[in-house]
């Protein structure tokens, strides 16, 4: 069994949670006397706080999304086109967060051209054979790195749920391998993908259990009984194939990551200039918490 137990966290996620949930649904605007933002801060370290506190990992890393375009982007111009982007406070207190989790000597990284996906994946091959990796992210896309040692944490129904190799038929209809399957063939709106027009859910479920990915089934396609079905797949067949390959989580880049010594929560400390940033945007009570946990391990 392995001793080692890695949580890797998508902190761009996180930093978008802690920063929407606060901005609604707090009472009150966090800011310290200077009048600098700092709900999304406060809400970020809490929440990966309690993750350390109750999944007691003996490695840690966190990643971010890049700072510029990735290749999805330079692949498909309306990539994630949808999506309203943030106010320049969200990203004022995301700055503030990556640089006292460096300070923490807490490992995070992004790399451009790449989504945090994608580092989560690199992370994820780099140490599964000889670890177990807990994920945190709301990301359907991670589904795909489910494994016998691979588990995300989700919240389903307003509970965290670690979905792994073994309950993941209880909340899916389709296999981790066919994640990427599924979102070509239904779309998803989150990444602009349209899917194919006229196949829904039930279709593309009852196709992923007859054939084990979507380039099996144009291998297949005379095999498909539905003329109607048939027909779509072949009109949308190249369209497909295209979200399907956007859809991979990709890992042909280098990271500053070769042992797990790089990501070991031993490393761990309230250095000075991380002091000097919890004094500056006044968060005592994170100090609190953070000595706390240092103190603990």
């Amino acid at each position: 069994m392995n001793k080692n137990k890695i949580l890797i966290i998508d902190g761009t996620f996180l930093a978008y949670k802690a920063f929407y949930a606060t901005l609604y649904n707090s009472p009150i605007q966090l800011a310290n006397s200077e009048g600098k933002d700092t709900n999304e801060i406060v809400a970020f370290f809490n929440t990966l706080i309690a993750l350390l506190k109750f999944h007691k990992p003996s490695h840690l890393f966190i990643a971010f999304d890049s700072e510029i375009k990735t290749f999805r982007h330079e692949m498909f111009q309306e990539y994630k086109s949808t999506r309203k982007k943030a106010p320049s406070t969200f990203y004022n207190q995301l700055n503030v967060i990556k640089k006292l989790l460096t300070y923490l000597n807490i490992k995070n990284l992004f790399v451009n051209g790449y989504e945090a996906d994608d580092i989560i994946a690199k992370v994820t091959k780099l140490f599964q054979d000889k670890s177990q990796i807990l994920i945190y992210s709301g990301d359907q896309d991670l589904n795909q790195l489910i494994s016998d040692n691979v588990s995300i944490i989700k919240k389903i129904k307003s509970q965290n749920v670690i979905i792994n190799n073994y309950n993941f038929d209880n909340y899916y209809e389709y296999l981790p391998s066919q994640v990427v399957d599924y979102k070509a063939i239904v779309g998803d709106s989150s990444d602009n993908f349209k899917g194919i027009p006229g196949l829904g859910c039930k279709t593309a479920i009852s196709l992923l259990q007859e054939f084990n990915s979507l380039e099996e089934m144009y291998d297949h396609i005379e095999e498909i009984e539905s003329k109607s079905v048939r027909e779509k797949l072949i009109k949308y067949k190249d369209k497909a194939l295209f979200d399907r390959f956007l859809a991979i989580l990709n890992t042909n880049f280098e990271i500053d990551i070769t042992s797990l010594d790089d990501i070991s929560i031993s490393h761990i400390n309230l250095t000075d200039k991380a002091i000097n940033i919890l004094k500056e945007f006044e968060l005592q009570q994170i100090k609190d918490k953070l000595e706390s946990l240092i103190t603990s391990d």
